[in-house]
């Protein structure tokens, strides 16, 4: 009995920073370019993987305040789209797949599950990445943090990812590393997914997600543990 047989499961939908890809070095350049730009020192690679979670904007909030500076939304406002143009420039120089990550994609595919990137980076370096991996046929769907008029940790990302997949929330997947992930998917109605060795600092078993697991190559005995569990409870 295959895993769509066994729950109902239909999509699965994966973060990208920190579940499918690391992308800290290329980021921590990026926001060390900002900073440098400012004429502020620059962040260790550690200090900015410990800030990354709710998307760029944020980022480059925590990275100011991590200098003493403490901005509105107004003076941000520029400096998010110097650092976007930073990042933009580099995406992919560093950045490397995670383990499992390619494997999980393909094992879902063969089992005929509707698969989506939901991240709250910009749509458009989202889908440089998947094509610079050589993902894109694998993953249909991307929804990254300009997408819909809202981001994670509100629900609309993920359920406009369900929606294009042909999904529900009760047959759709969160797989994520953060907090933001865990409480996205809260909001949805989903299941979630939590990879240890993710992003924002937060121990994996803290963030409230239905299993935590090592790596992706643990990703689909997770998923058939959530089936048993859904089936011993109807």
């Amino acid at each position: 009995m295959g895993i769509q047989d066994a729950s109902g499961l239909k999509a699965l939908l994966f973060d990208l920073d920190g579940t499918l890809v690391d992308s800290v070095p290329d980021i921590a350049a990026a926001t060390n370019q900002l900073l440098d730009s400012e004429g502020h020192a620059p962040l260790e690679v550690d200090e900015v993987r410990r800030m990354i979670g709710h998307g760029i904007p944020k980022l480059v909030e925590r990275a100011l305040a991590a200098r003493g500076r403490v901005l509105d939304a107004e003076a941000l406002a520029p400096l998010v789209a110097r650092m976007n143009a930073f990042y933009g420039d580099n995406l992919t120089g560093r950045t490397t797949l995670l383990p499992g990550a390619v494997e999980a994609l393909e094992e879902g595919a063969r089992a005929g599950l509707g698969l989506a990137v939901v991240t709250n980076k910009p749509e458009g370096f989202s889908r440089t990445i998947v094509a610079h991996f050589g993902l894109e046929d694998l993953v249909p769907v991307v929804v990254g943090g300009d997408t819909c008029a809202t981001r994670k940790p509100a629900p609309e990302m993920l359920l406009h990812a369900a929606a294009e997949l042909g999904a529900t929330p009760a047959t759709a997947v969160m797989v994520g590393d953060s907090g933001a992930d865990v409480d996205s998917a809260r909001a949805a109605g989903m299941k979630v997914i939590v990879v240890r060795g993710g992003y924002g600092g937060v121990a994996a078993e803290d963030l409230g997600a239905d299993v935590v697991i090592d790596t992706l190559a643990d990703l689909f005995g997770a998923l058939a543990r959530l089936a048993e569990t859904s089936n011993a409870r109807a």
